[in-house]
């Protein structure tokens, strides 16, 4: 696959050791590579330490990979802005290269998601707006839907079938991914919801500011339940067939960490 890269002046690739402005937005693990954005812009965290992978040209808020397939070459999308002034993606290599950019909206984007097959992206804004976009030119595909709130998170399910979204509207929105059909609005939560994961078996789970993670199948039905988890839940992962919450204890509290056993 062919991809056509904007001017040097538009990207800074692996400019050397550099360290993290403010806190750290997001985390997109490719392969053996971890790489992270804040204020500082895309870095990448290796074992000698962190380095400048590139500045995208904004402030990036969110951020994620896909590894190299075939002739497809990994991939990383970022996402962000300005404040109450513009949401801005760009779709850069591994080295930092930018192969596309696009303005999107005119408030931040928060979060961003690639498809399983690297064919579709998608990106959560400030403004409640979900959006879906081809790769690797970031042309619209469609404007899927929006929440009532800002959206926080979005995620293709594993197959790249479905795509849900999560807002502080406290709604989780759930369809098919690029189809401007009106999605399934999940109801469960009852305060605003911060985070989502598609587990390995295709099962959806979110985490929200009232100290509860929910599960949910493919068709939305609710599935489980976890409470009083002691804060609000910041970050879902999978490991060993197990939920790994992060949640936030409070104001200069540190951020516990909870295993859930998925039933």
């Amino acid at each position: 696959m062919r991809w056509a890269f904007w001017p040097a002046c538009l990207c800074a690739c692996a400019l050397g050791p550099a360290t993290h402005v403010g806190p750290v937005t997001a985390t997109a693990v490719v392969g053996e590579r971890t790489f992270e954005c804040s204020q500082a812009g895309v870095l990448e965290r290796g074992p000698a330490g962190l380095r400048l992978l590139a500045d995208p040209g904004f402030r990036p808020f969110g951020l994620a990979g896909c590894a190299a397939r075939g002739e497809q070459q990994g991939l990383l999308l970022v996402g962000g802005g300005t404040p109450a002034q513009s949401g801005e993606l760009a779709l850069l290599d591994l080295d930092g290269r930018v192969i596309a950019r696009r303005r999107l909206a005119d408030d931040l984007v928060y979060a961003v998601a690639i498809g399983p097959e690297a064919e579709r992206a998608a990106a959560a804004c400030a403004d409640g707006t979900v959006h879906v976009l081809r790769v690797p030119g970031l042309e619209a595909e469609a404007t899927s839907w929006r929440h009532g709130g800002p959206a926080v998170a979005v995620m293709f399910s594993p197959d790249g079938a479905l795509l849900a979204s999560a807002g502080h509207d406290g709604v989780i929105l759930l369809g098919d991914a690029g189809s401007a059909a009106r999605p399934r609005a999940l109801l469960d939560h009852t305060a605003a919801v911060t985070c989502l994961l598609w587990a390995g078996d295709g099962r959806l789970a979110s985490g929200a500011r009232d100290a509860k993670v929910r599960l949910h199948d493919r068709t939305g039905r609710l599935l489980h339940t976890w409470q009083r988890l002691g804060g609000a839940v910041t970050h879902l992962t999978e490991r060993a067939g197990q939920l790994e919450c992060t949640v936030g204890a409070g104001p200069g509290a540190a951020p516990a960490r909870v295993q859930l056993a998925l039933p």
